[in-house]
């Protein structure tokens, strides 16, 4: 059976746990291991990830890198994020001009999607031209409108005349 590995914990229990309630759901988890590593009560990994529920080997991956870089390393974030977006400010502010023309908008998700890759030269997909508009722009497709945009104020008139 492999020895238990011992980590030498710098911060008081004190520390941790005030650390710990002012901390969101994934660093609580954390913490508390290393609470729990302090108090002397699980020295294993398998004993920790039991108790936090969580698997052998991110107990191991946060005892790695506490032991490599302290606190500030296992508390820190370090997923994802590193995609550049594909529409600017300037590409933004081109498809709300036209969104808001209502002699010349969009009538689907398609036709933006053609309209944003031949204008700007982006490849962009359906599905992340269609998460974009709602997402920024709250649009819906295929809401009716009031009354329809070119409707003929005089033919109005003479439909509403009495007889």
């Amino acid at each position: 059976m492999a020895k238990a590995v011992d980590i030498k914990i710098k911060e008081t229990l004190k520390a941790l746990r005030t650390k710990q309630k002012q901390s969101d759901s994934n660093k609580y988890s954390r913490l508390q291991m290393l609470i729990l590593s302090k108090e002397g009560r699980y020295q294993t990994k398998l004993e920790l990830a039991s108790a936090l529920s969580v698997s052998p080997n991110t107990i191991q991956l946060w005892r790695n890198s506490y032991r490599e870089g302290g606190l500030a390393q296992l508390l820190s974030e370090n997923r994802g994020g590193k995609k550049k977006a594909q529409i600017t400010a300037s590409v933004h502010k081109q498809i709300e001009k036209r969104l808001s023309n209502p002699m010349d908008g969009f009538k689907s998700f398609k036709e933006a999607q053609q309209w944003i890759n031949e204008t700007f030269g982006l490849k962009m997909k359906y599905h992340a031209v269609n998460k974009y508009l709602k997402r920024k722009f709250s649009v819906k497709p295929k809401v009716g409108r009031k009354s329809h945009i070119n409707k003929d104020a005089a033919a109005i008139a003479v439909f509403k005349k009495p007889a």
